[in-house]
Formats: structure tokens, C-alpha cells, sequence
């Protein structure tokens, strides 16, 4: 027998493993904590001949000729079961066996062959290592580990085999030739129906041949090329012995699963052999003892057989991975050509324990592939020619499929009573599996018919393998300063996106024993996360004394290594510590509020790194070309190569310390909604802590020479002034500033430089007018100079007008001053600007002067009911005439539903939150004849107008939006009703931009519907299968509106954006407005979808595969279809966020991509698409938001507005359809089962609506009493309210 020789192995001695920091940490303990176990076996194997999957004894046969009984066993060693974790009772030795399928493997979804057995009880110890040390894992019971030399050894245990304990004298075991003439005879043999996976085992060697032979032909051709089936032929092999009780007990240790590392249900063994085989790539922790002693060190995490490896001294000192073979070995439904490859990988001439594994790992992965051992789990591998039942079965095997955007081929089916059925594929590149189910087939298909049609791209050779050439290039903006954001692989993260530091290529990856290696994957990068919260459960005693919470406990770095991908990496947007804005985006994240003040430390670490990095270290200047060769002869990714060396002394400052010296947030002030200027905390400059350890600052002394910071690279020299000035540049001056507006009509407070910066000033009063051309930089000191004299004079003329004057007079000098913003801009634009300076500073801070003013004018000419600290919620009753049919998610309801959840955000009650119930003449005019002829083209407004006409009074639920060929009208209902009910939305929107634009109010909510964010400038626009619901689009129209000169009956205004957080893409606006590229507009769209769900490329295609209606099925995509999924402009963001639209996703969508774009773009109004329908109790099932988070996202758009436009937002209504039924049913034939549960509306809900439910939908609809619709749009109105004090 070749496999490899327990007895031969050196004696157990002490072995330690260094850590991270230095130290040494014993292993050696790991012996005596099994004591217990070994006394339960001592020297007791499991016999070959049985099947390990038949024993309720953690893989035992209950034999009593044949195995002690536990409870005897328990009792003979109740001296020694205090070395255990916990009482080994026989209840715990015989647990079942029916383990569950691995769920959180989602690429392991297998049919299950048979159950798994579980474990003995066992001591557990804290660390791998004397597992997979030489001497203290392999060692046989006490005796035989005392002896001098392996022979020595040996000798000893044949004489602790002779001598039984007391449980083996009356079932004495058989010699070892008695036991392998036993095992001989159950080979050829078979007693019993337990044995018959055993009798497959032994008959491996002559049946798996045959098999193979029979295989060839059925395998696709250039798979069989690939996998050199050829080569496949294993010689006869020798069975694995069983493991015995310890065996079991020390892999669980080494793996760290069991009871003592996982309390629940799931303990950590997998269902089916295949998920217990993978078990090798499982990570574990090689320093747990040392982290519960020592606070400050890092968990250590490697690959299991990447940890065995590096503890073998010789090529038969793998007992790590023997052991877990073995136990594979005698699964029952492991394969008996898997068996053989098992045996085989352990028994094969090896020179060297690097060979040893590498046979290993290839074996292990053959076994995914292998058509024998997939054959004999059950899988079908024969192609067949007819489809077998609906899913097509056996048809598809051979065929080519795309899958992550790299080719494999589906080589086996079997079906599934989940799916129906599931195929395997395999990677034509490196051999990798995955499973299949029935729509990601026809997916995978579908992508690889698409490809062909594509000119092929040519992948350079250096790259390696095409499945990492898509990622190969990958790289993040910012990744040459060292942070970046990346999603953790601890569970315990959340799978929360967190600053982190990564690692160049140079400084390696961390090993077990302290060393430093090259990355073992091109696909992967490691990285120091800052400041993370989710190590706190490893440590015992805090960080640093003045801790007050417990998520600060824990380290202050962690390593990891993550997969380089767009879903596990982002930019690290953040230049400064923003109170607000890290407040803003921590709601979104669903930690616990104590995690705020760790989350607040990792940013503030994130930001001095990079203001380090970017200041005073020299960036790489190489080429993107040299920078891949670079990353190709260091097989490593192209970040690790770009990220910078940070020197020793910066990583190894006291942060700690630091940190700990600053202010904690609950310390910090309240945030301060409504100023445009930002609460900024300053950088922590490392440069200057470095600088101060060097003499003559460490001796206390000053250095007259100024510090060094020639690395400064041009692109990091300052376009813009200090960012402090502002005209309040500290908390003195606010309140020297505050003091003399007191004061009252002073010159003072009329001063220029109350408006304008000192920067912005400072070029007004330039001596040499040669400087700036006609009407340039020169002239805006003259109009802003005017502008606050005429806001001067209004206001003390202002006390004696009369109501309907002062509205006139602030609309007059509210438009005046966005007026002169937006000359002064095309002033500057053309202007010759000073050498040094940057236009872009000029304009920012001119358009900062201009809404101050604004501001101003706001606050001095407001009274109760109009202007400052108002809020308006727009509807009419008009929009109720939009009938839709029966079954149909856009329910007359939602109207009614809208006004109730506006009044209790106080709307009609509080004097300052208007309820306008009625629009008046003149707006519904100028929607129906000035401004959807501009958003909408005429031959749709005639068709959809002659088309609402011809319906007959009585009738509702008619298609209003299909074509000729009555396609594209199933989910766009309607009534006679529905043209003036759109065009009376259109109507609100325009009346709301008019309110908030001239000072009416800061901010309004228009209560609509239909909703119409997906109508075009023409039918179904880009390539939608339908109109979703919408006739014409209120925002679009609100927006054309704004932008339109005063001369044409607009409001002049230059920069328009519209921001969609409805669920679905809001195509239509993008139509209307963002077709090609305008300047006026930006529009911004945070939905679910993506490529990965709606299909790759082929945005030209004429395939309509992935587009369906609203509601569809899963597997066809996401309405409206691919035309979400990428940005095609800088005028249009796009964010797709997958499947489902979760808080953390659109939390961090909206503070690291929508802020910057918006701020940069800043607009003069904005304009939200507010759709509610990713609630997570929507029936779309599409969401996972809660009306709190709906006030969230409400709150940080009313940030951005105010940073960029003095407040001024509109929001109107589009999706959401979680509202419970509001009518009794009147379905007599379905039978009532309970008492049925309605929302009362109360008088908001007119006497002569109805809701006609189907049941179905009406029990979907039932979850929305706890909460809805209704809820979400009283958080955005009462987000709204909060938000409307201009300061």
C-alpha cells in the first residue's frame, strides 16, 4: 500500500507559528486537549469494509463485535472528559446525518448522494497549527508518542495494538493481516446493502476503465482536447483507511468547523462529498489563541491547504489533506471513481511536498470535472437528440455557453425537483465547474449567440487565461494615492463596503509563518482595512483605554485578500472629513448607531493617507502598458502595481493614539441642514507628525526651514483657494458676522464681502482694468455691487406692502438674481482670466456669491405661509380619472394613499406645509399646449389623445399605448379620463417649479398620477417593450420648463438636474431630455438592473430577450432593459444595482457617485423622480428599503441641493404599489378565511373609487399594513419639512 504511513511520521513535539507581529505562539497544546478523544479509541480504527455513511457514531458502524459502545466508553473515560469543551454525552455522538444542502455556496448546487456524517465530540483547539505540524497531528495514542524514533514508534504500537483497553477485551479487534484479508473479502464481495458503495469503491479499478472507455465519444470534442482524457487511466489503488474518532477529531480542529467553532445548525460539514472536498480552499485562522490575548494583532487567515503546505518538512507530511481524503473517502455517495482519485492523489510517486499538493489540487478539481465520477453521482453525460420534457434536458449537453463573460461548455444535466433541473458547465480555459439552472442556461446561450455576432476581441498573450482578462485591466481612479473601498470577505462586515489601504506588489502577501510572498492570484489584491468594526468580537480587552464603544475594541488594521471585481471594489471619493456627508451615508448602511464613531476613524485614517500620498510621494509614471507587463512577470493585478510604497515610519505612527486624542462624535455639533457651506474637520497631516519626530522638533526647538514637499506632482498643485475662504471663515467670525446682522440696516451687513469671498473680491478690485476684456471678470463687481443695493432697498420698502405685493416683489428679485448668476457665468466663460488663476474657482465662487444673495432676499422677504421654512404638497382630484383595469399594480388608490401619507407629515395642519389641492387654469394650459409639445413628439401626443377620446365613458382598463399590431399596451391601461389626468400632472409639476424657483416655498412634493418617468419622446422609447404605466413625464416637462428663456414663458434657468430613485431605469426622461448631449441637463438614475441581469452588449440589438413588463419574470431582465445599464454621456448617470435595490447599495451610490457628479454639475434646481416601489414590502419584489431610508435618500438630496442651489428641490410622484386593499372584496366564489384587513383612507378616499383586488395580489398587498406605500411618501415629505430652513 503507497498511501501515506501514520507510524512513519516524527513524534509530537512543541511547535510554535510566529504571527504578524514577532511573537511566537504555542501550538503544541493541541495533544493533550485530545486526551478524552484517544482514550475513546485507543488504537480502535474503523473497519475498511463498512460504510463510514451507515454509522450514527460520527461514521461508526453500531456493531458491537466490531466497536465500543460510547456510553460505555463515556464512562470508562469520565476522568478525562474535563479536557473536552463540553460533556461528551452519547446524545452528542450520535447525532443524524441528514445534513443540509451547503446554502451559502451557491456554485455548489449538486443533487445531494447521500447524507454526511458528523463528528464526535472534541476538543477544539484554537489554532491549526499542530494539526498540520509534522509531529503532534499524526502522533498515536501516549505510548507510541514517547518513543526516540519512528521505528521505535512503530515497534511501540504494535504493542499497544496487543494490549486492549477495557472496552476492546471483549471485542478484541483482529491483527492488521486479519483486518486487510476482511477488507479482501468485502471487495469482492458484498454482505449487506450497507456495503454496496464499499463494493463500488473496491471495483473501481475495473469498472471506472470500462466506463471511461465509454465516455470518450460522448464528451464535446474540444473539451476532451482540454482535459487530455487520454491521460485519465488511474492504476489499481489501495482504500483509504477509515478515520478513527481522534482522526475526525483533529481535521475538525485543523478546519475549524464542528460544534466548538459554529453553535447553530450548520456546524460547517457540507451535504454531499463535493461541498466537504471544497474544503480544502476554506480559510482558517492560524494566531486565534494569540488574538484573544493580544488585542492589537491581526487575525491571520490562509487557505487550508495552502496552511498544511507550509508546515510539511517532507513529500508524506500533507496529513491535513489526508485526513480530509479519507473522510471523503468513505462518505456515503461519494463515487468510486472519485474514491479512486482520492486514494490515487495520495498514493502517486511524489519527489517533494510541492508535488504532493500540486497533485492534490489537481486531483481535486479533475473530480468536478471527471465524466466517470459525474456519471456515478447520478449526472446524465450522453447528449441526447429530442428535448426531454420542457426544460430540454440531456439536449443541451455539448453545447457552448457564455458564463461571467468567458466560454465553457455544459457537459452533464440531472434533474432537480427545485429548479427542475440543472446543467454543469465547465470553463474551456483552467477546468473550473459551476451548475446551471434552467434560465441561466438559456442565458448563457443567449450571451454566446450575441458574441459571435460581434467582430472577436484578441486577447494579448501575456495576459494568461481569458477568464482574468476582463479583470486584468480593471483599475479605480485614486488607486496611485493607496485607498480605495472594498467589500471585506469577513461574514462579519455585512458585506459593507470600507476604506482600505492596498498593498503594493512589492510588500507581498502576509504568510502563517510571518513571511511575505508574491500574491498567489492575478485576480486578487491585498489590502489593510481601517478601522474596521467587525474585529471587535475577536478581541478581549480594548484597543486603547479611552475606548467608549464596543465596536472600537478591535484592531485598528486587518488584512485581507479580495477578488478583483467592480462589485468587491470602488474609488474612494472623500478629500475631507465631512461631518454631514459621512452621517448622510451611514444611515444607509443598517449598522448599529455605535459603529458611527469606528466609521468616522476609518475615513478620517482614509483621508490623511491619501492627502499624504498625494502630497508628498512621487506616483508612478509608467505607461498603462508597462504598468501590465509589470503586474504580468510579478503574476499579480495591475493595482497591487499602481498603489503606492508607504514608508515604514507613516504605518507605523500611533494611530491608536491619535485617534483617540480627537473628537468623538457624540461630542460633535448637530448637522446643519441648509448651508451651502460644508462642516469640515481637519486632516489629520501625517507629514507634519513625521516631520516633528526629527530634530529640531523632537527636541521641542522650531525649524526655520519650511518643509520639504518637492514630490508635489503638477496634478496635485491646488486649482481652487484654501477651502476656508468662505466669507465666515471660522466660528469667530460667524458669530462677529451674526452679531452685526443684529445690529440691523448696517453698512456692514450690506458689504460686499458678506456675499463674495476675499478671493473673488479680490479680483473685482483689480487696478489694471487691461487685465479683462469687455463685460469681463471687471464688470461682475459692478452687477453684484447693484444687485445687493436693490435687495437692499426692497427690504426696507418691504414692511408697508400688502400680501400680493411682496409675493410680486420677491418673485422680481429672486429671478433678477439667478438671472445675473447666470450672465455673470457666460461673462467669465469668455473672459481673459489672470495668469495663475483657475476659471473654474472663479465660476464656482461667483455662483456661491449669487445664492447667498438669493439666500438672503429669501429669508429677509419671507412671511408666514410663503418663502423661508415652507413646504408644498401639489395635487388634484382631476387625477383620479385615470382608471386603470383590474390586477393592475397602478391602482386609482395610490392618489388618495399619496394624500394621506402627506398629511400625517403634517401637510394641511401646519401652516408652513401647504396642501394645494387644485391646479389652476394657466398651468394646465401651458402643459397642454406649450410644454409637452416640447417633451413629447407630436404624432404620439395625437395618437395617445384620439386613442383616450374614442374610449366610451363607462369603460376603464383599455390599452392606450400598443402599436398597430397591438403590441405594447398589456401593463398602460387607461380611461376617458386619463389625458386630463396626465395633463393635469404635467400641470403641478410646472406650478411646483414656479413656487420653489420664486421663493414660494423651498421645497414640494407633487401627488400625481399616472406616473412618467418611462413616456417618451415617442412610444415604448429605447426599444422598451412598453410605456410601464406612464403617459407623459412630469419631471422631463418640470425641467424643460425651467430651462426655458423667460422670453418663451420659462424661467431662464441654466442647469437643470433629475434624479430617479424609482426601481425601475427612467428611460423616458433620458429620452426626452439626455438623447445626446445637452449641458442643461444631468439626469441621474439609481435603479435595479445591470449587464449581468439584462444581458452584455448589443445595445443596437433588435432582440427583445431580456425586456419585458413591469413585474415579469426574473430570469428576462428588468424593465425597461439594457438602456439603464451603462452611462452613454456625461449628461446621464446611470447606476445599476443588481437584482435588488438595498439601503447599503444606493447609500453608497448616492454619497460616492451621485454627490460628486451633482456637485460638479451644480445645478440651478432639482428634480426628483420620486418612485417608491423598492420598498422592501412592494408586490414588485425588486427592493429592500424602508420608508426610513426613502427619508434618507430624501434628505441627502436635499443636501446636494443646498450646497448647489440654495435649497431649491421638487419631487414628483412615479412608481410605488405597496397600498392594501382599501375596498371589501366582492369575489363571492373565493371562500373567506379570516377577517379581512382594509386601510381606511378616511375622507381622502372618494366615495366612488373602487379597488377591485385579485386575491393573489391582494395577499402580496396584506405585509403593507405593517408598512407601505403610505409610509414612504410620509418619510420623504417629512424629510422634505426638516429640510426646508435655508440658513
Amino acid at each position: 500500500m503507497m498511501s501515506i504511513d501514520q507510524d512513519q511520521l516524527p513524534p509530537n513535539k512543541e511547535s510554535s507559528c510566529p504571527d504578524d507581529k514577532g511573537d511566537s505562539i504555542a501550538v503544541g497544546e493541541i495533544s493533550s486537549s485530545f486526551t478524552a478523544a484517544t482514550q475513546l479509541d485507543k488504537g480502535d480504527t474503523v473497519n475498511k469494509g463498512q460504510d463510514q455513511g451507515t454509522s450514527e457514531n460520527h461514521g461508526l458502524k453500531s456493531n458491537d463485535k466490531d466497536t465500543p459502545d460510547p456510553v460505555a466508553a463515556e464512562e470508562s473515560t469520565s476522568s478525562s472528559s474535563e479536557a473536552l469543551d463540553k460533556p461528551n454525552d452519547s446524545t452528542n455522538m450520535k447525532r443524524q446525518l441528514d445534513s443540509p444542502m451547503d446554502e451559502d455556496n451557491p456554485s455548489k448546487r449538486s443533487k445531494p448522494q447521500g447524507e454526511t456524517p458528523e463528528p464526535a465530540p472534541k476538543p477544539a483547539p484554537e489554532t491549526p497549527s499542530a494539526i498540520m505540524n509534522g509531529s503532534s497531528a499524526v502522533s498515536k495514542p501516549e505510548a507510541a508518542a514517547s518513543a526516540d524514533s519512528p521505528s521505535e514508534q512503530m515497534e511501540v504500537e504494535e504493542r499497544s495494538k496487543s494490549a486492549p483497553t477495557s472496552a476492546d477485551e471483549a471485542n478484541p479487534s483482529p491483527p492488521p493481516s486479519e483486518q486487510s484479508d476482511a477488507m479482501d473479502v468485502d471487495e469482492t464481495k458484498s454482505s449487506s446493502a450497507d456495503d454496496e458503495d464499499n463494493d463500488a469503491g473496491a471495483a473501481a479499478n475495473a469498472q471506472s476503465d470500462d466506463d471511461l472507455d465509454f465516455t470518450f465519444d460522448l464528451i464535446d470534442p474540444a473539451l476532451a482536447g482540454v482535459m487530455k482524457l487520454e491521460d485519465m487511466i488511474i492504476p489499481k489503488v489501495e482504500p483509504l483507511d477509515r478515520l478513527t474518532f481522534r482522526d475526525l477529531a483533529e481535521l475538525e480542529a485543523a478546519l475549524q468547523i464542528g460544534d466548538h467553532y459554529n453553535y447553530g445548525e450548520d456546524d460547517g460539514w457540507k451535504g454531499d462529498w463535493a461541498g466537504n472536498l471544497d474544503l480544502f480552499r476554506k480559510e482558517v485562522v492560524v494566531n486565534k489563541n494569540y488574538l484573544n490575548t493580544q488585542a492589537s494583532a491581526k487575525p491571520i487567515r490562509i487557505d487550508y491547504c495552502d496552511w498544511v503546505a507550509s508546515n510539511a518538512r517532507n513529500k508524506n507530511d500533507l496529513r491535513g489533506l489526508e485526513l480530509l481524503f479519507r473522510y471523503v473517502y468513505h462518505m456515503k455517495g461519494t463515487p468510486a471513481m472519485a474514491k479512486k482519485i482520492l486514494a490515487y492523489a495520495l498514493q502517486r510517486p511524489a519527489q517533494s511536498s510541492e508535488e504532493r499538493l500540486d497533485i492534490i489540487i489537481k486531483a481535486a478539481t479533475r473530480m468536478n470535472y471527471d465524466p466517470i465520477v459525474l456519471k456515478q453521482d447520478g449526472w446524465t453525460i450522453q447528449k441526447t437528440d429530442n428535448p426531454e420534457g420542457p426544460l430540454g434536458g440531456a439536449i443541451y449537453i455539448g453545447r457552448r455557453v457564455m458564463w461571467q463573460k468567458h466560454e465553457a461548455v455544459v457537459v452533464a444535466y440531472i434533474p432537480d425537483e427545485t429548479y427542475g433541473g440543472l446543467w454543469k458547465g465547465v470553463f474551456l480555459e483552467d477546468l473550473d465547474t459551476f451548475d446551471m439552472e434552467p434560465g441561466e442556461l438559456q442565458m448563457g446561450l443567449k450571451k454566446l449567440e450575441n458574441k459571435t455576432r460581434q467582430k472577436p476581441t484578441r486577447i494579448n498573450a501575456q495576459s494568461g487565461s481569458t477568464r482574468f482578462a476582463a479583470t486584468a485591466k480593471f483599475t479605480v481612479p485614486g488607486i496611485e494615492n493607496g485607498i480605495i473601498l472594498a467589500k471585506p470577505t469577513n461574514r462579519a462586515s455585512k458585506g459593507i463596503m470600507w476604506p482600505a489601504r492596498v498593498r503594493n506588489v512589492v510588500e507581498g502577501k502576509l504568510t502563517a509563518d510571518g513571511k511575505v510572498r508574491r500574491n498567489s492570484s492575478k485576480n486578487q489584491i491585498h489590502v489593510i482595512f481601517l478601522a474596521p468594526f467587525w474585529n471587535a468580537q475577536d478581541a478581549s480587552v480594548s484597543k486603547m483605554s479611552n475606548a467608549t464603544d464596543p465596536y472600537s475594541v478591535g484592531p485598528l488594521f486587518e488584512y485581507d485578500t479580495i477578488e478583483v471585481s467592480e462589485y468587491n471594489i470602488q474609488e474612494y471619493t472623500h478629500n475631507s472629513i465631512s461631518i454631514e456627508q459621512l452621517e448622510t451615508g451611514f444611515k444607509f448602511l443598517g449598522l448599529p448607531k455605535g459603529v458611527f464613531a469606528r466609521y468616522l476613524d476609518s475615513h478620517r485614517l482614509a483621508v490623511s493617507l491619501k492627502a499624504y500620498s498625494l502630497k508628498h510621494m512621487s506616483k508612478n509614471r509608467d505607461s498603462e502598458d508597462q504598468l501590465l507587463a509589470s503586474a504580468s512577470l510579478t503574476e499579480s493585478h495591475i493595482l497591487s502595481v499602481k498603489a503606492p510604497i508607504f514608508p515604514d515610519v507613516v504605518l507605523m505612527l500611533p494611530f491608536d493614539y491619535i485617534l483617540s486624542k480627537l473628537t468623538h462624535p457624540s461630542e460633535l455639533a448637530a448637522s446643519s441642514l441648509g448651508n451651502d457651506e460644508d462642516t469640515q474637520e481637519p486632516v489629520i497631516d501625517i507629514d507634519a507628525i513625521v516631520h516633528s519626530l526629527s530634530p529640531p522638533e523632537c527636541f521641542g526647538k522650531t525649524s526655520q526651514e519650511p518643509r520639504n514637499s518637492s514630490c508635489l506632482t503638477p496634478e496635485a498643485l491646488p486649482s481652487s483657494p484654501d477651502p476656508n475662504f468662505t466669507p465666515a471663515k471660522s466660528a469667530k467670525r460667524a458669530l462677529q458676522l451674526a452679531s452685526e446682522e443684529n445690529n440691523g440696516d448696517t453698512d456692514a451687513v450690506w458689504s460686499i464681502n458678506r456675499f463674495a469671498s476675499d478671493f473673488l473680491v479680490g479680483l473685482f478690485q483689480r487696478e489694471s482694468v487691461d487685465d479683462y476684456s469687455v463685460e469681463g471678470v471687471g464688470q461682475l463687481g459692478t452687477l453684484i455691487t447693484n444687485l445687493v443695493a436693490k435687495l437692499r432697498q426692497t427690504c426696507s420698502a418691504y414692511p408697508g406692502y400688502g400680501m400680493h405685493k411682496k409675493v410680486i416683489e420677491l418673485k422680481k428679485m429672486l429671478c433678477q438674481c439667478l438671472l445675473i448668476k447666470g450672465h455673470g457665468e457666460d461673462c467669465i466663460e469668455y473672459s481673459s482670466i489672470p495668469h495663475g488663476v483657475s476659471k473654474v474657482t472663479i465660476i464656482t465662487e461667483w455662483r456661491k456669491a449669487c445664492e447667498r444673495i438669493y439666500k438672503r432676499a429669501v429669508s429677509k422677504l419671507s412671511f408666514t405661509g410663503v418663502g423661508n421654512g415652507v413646504t408644498s404638497v401639489i395635487t388634484d382630484s382631476r387625477c383620479n380619472g385615470h382608471i386603470t383595469q383590474l390586477g393592475s399594480f397602478e391602482r386609482p388608490v395610490r392618489l388618495p394613499a399619496a394624500i394621506k401619507g402627506a398629511k400625517r407629515a403634517g401637510a394641511g395642519r401646519d401652516p408652513n406645509v401647504l396642501l394645494l389641492t387644485e391646479v389652476e387654469d394657466n398651468y394646465y394650459n401651458m402643459a397642454e399646449n406649450v410644454v409637452i409639445p416640447k417633451a413629447h413628439k407630436k404624432t404620439y401626443i395625437k395618437r395617445l389623445k384620439t386613442k383616450i377620446q374614442s374610449i366610451p365613458p363607462d369603460q376603464k382598463g383599455v390599452p392606450l399605448t400598443d402599436d398597430s399590431d397591438g403590441e405594447g399596451g398589456d401593463d398602460t391601461m387607461g380611461s376617458r379620463g386619463s389625458y386630463a389626468a396626465a395633463v393635469v400632472g404635467i400641470g403641478a409639476s410646472l406650478k411646483a417649479v414656479d413656487m420653489v424657483v420664486t421663493g414660494k416655498c423651498v421645497n414640494v412634493f407633487c401627488a400625481i398620477r399616472p406616473p412618467g418617468h418611462h413616456a417618451g419622446l415617442e412610444l415604448r422609447p429605447m426599444q422598451a417593450v412598453s410605456n410601464g404605466f406612464c403617459l407623459f413625464n412630469a419631471a422631463a416637462c418640470a425641467a424643460i420648463y425651467a430651462t426655458t428663456p423667460l422670453s418663451q414663458g420659462g424661467l431662464g434657468l441654466r442647469r437643470v438636474c433629475v434624479i430617479d430613485f424609482d426601481v425601475h431605469h427612467g428611460n423616458g426622461t433620458q429620452d426626452i431630455l439626455c438623447s445626446t448631449y445637452d449641458p442643461r441637463y444631468l439626469y441621474v438614475s439609481i435603479h435595479a438592473g445591470g449587464a449581468h441581469i439584462n444581458g452584455f452588449e448589443d445595445e443596437g440589438s433588435e432582440d427583445e430577450s431580456f425586456r419585458h413588463l413591469l413585474g415579469g419574470r426574473k430570469t428576462e431582465g428588468i424593465f425597461p432593459g439594457r438602456c439603464g445599464d451603462t452611462s452613454p454621456h456625461k449628461g446621464v448617470l446611470n447606476i445599476p444595482l443588481g437584482q435588488k435595490v438595498t439601503a447599503s447599495a444606493i447609500g453608497s451610490a448616492l454619497v460616492s457617485q451621485v454627490t460628486p457628479r451633482v456637485e460638479e454639475f451644480s445645478p440651478d434646481l432639482i428634480i426628483l423622480s420620486a418612485g417608491f416601489d423598492a420598498h422592501e414590502n412592494d408586490p414588485l419584489g425588486m427592493g429592500g428599503l424602508s420608508a426610513a431610508d426613502f427619508g434618507s435618500v430624501t434628505e441627502v438630496a436635499c443636501q446636494m441641493a443646498y450646497k448647489t442651489c440654495s435649497g431649491r428641490i421638487l419631487s414628483v410622484l412615479e412608481g410605488g404599489y405597496g397600498i392594501p386593499c382599501c375596498r371589501p372584496r366582492n369575489d363571492l366564489f373565493l371562500p373567506t378565511t379570516s377577517e379581512e384587513r382594509l386601510l381606511d383612507l378616511g375622507e381622502d378616499l372618494p366615495s366612488n373609487m373602487d379597488d377591485e383586488v385579485h386575491y393573489t395580489l391582494r395577499q402580496k398587498l396584506d405585509k403593507c399594513h405593517e408598512e407601505g406605500f403610505l409610509e414612504c411618501v410620509q418619510s420623504h415629505v417629512q424629510s422634505f419639512v426638516k429640510c426646508n430652513i435655508r440658513k
